[in-house]
């Protein structure tokens, strides 16, 4: 019986996609006319997409971008995307006590189920279409949140919203202090280091 879960971010926390994600980007720019530097679009990892392009090309045909980075991103046979170290070990340490893993992420539902299906990551549900806050009131379906590990800033909006501890990890574009700043109870480097934690949390 599960008698506690664990929210998790999925982009650049469980698994790294930072490349496939600025490739697909390229491409859909490019079809629209437009040269955008991966430099620039780094700092706005974790945020949706389609926002970014707002955001670095003002006036894009926002919609128009988003179908085409979606499509290149879901064609790209070819850019890895690795699962992020301790991820596995984690996951297995969860269901290994007796709680559940929920991803709750940005991505498009379809395009986070199937993220999470490749890189076999074994987890009780995927959540999709939620950002910042909005990822609280996901969490908020499900019993128990202990906890919610990401890398934005912004998720600790969204363990503020599910009233939850927020766990940074340093695997984005984020570091300590700036994810202490914004809310972290806590940081770590490498996820296999929540393990050694988890007794804690899910004994809250």
């Amino acid at each position: 019986m599960t008698v506690f879960t664990i929210g998790f971010d999925l982009d650049l926390t469980l698994i790294d996609s930072r490349q496939r994600i600025l490739t697909a980007a390229q491409r859909a720019f490019a079809d629209l006319g437009h040269a955008v530097d991966d430099e620039v679009l780094l700092p706005h990892m974790g945020v949706p997409i389609d926002d970014v392009a707002r955001e670095v090309v003002p006036g894009i045909d926002a919609d128009g971008f988003l179908r085409r980075y979606r499509q290149h991103y879901d064609t790209d046979s070819t850019t890895p995307v690795p699962v992020l170290p301790g991820a596995e070990e984690l996951l297995a340490a969860i269901r290994a006590a007796g709680g559940a893993s929920v991803v709750v992420s940005a991505k498009q539902q379809a395009a986070a189920e199937r993220a999470v299906a490749d890189a076999a990551l074994d987890v009780s549900a995927v959540v999709g279409g939620h950002f910042g806050e909005q990822k609280g009131e996901a969490l908020r379906r499900f019993g128990n949140v202990r906890a919610y590990l990401g890398d934005h800033v912004e998720d600790a909006a969204a363990a503020r919203s599910a009233g939850c501890p927020f766990i940074g990890v340093t695997t984005g574009e984020f570091d300590d202090d700036a994810l202490l700043r914004a809310g972290a109870a806590r940081t770590v480097g490498h996820l296999a280091e929540v393990v050694a934690l988890l007794p804690d949390y899910a004994a809250t």
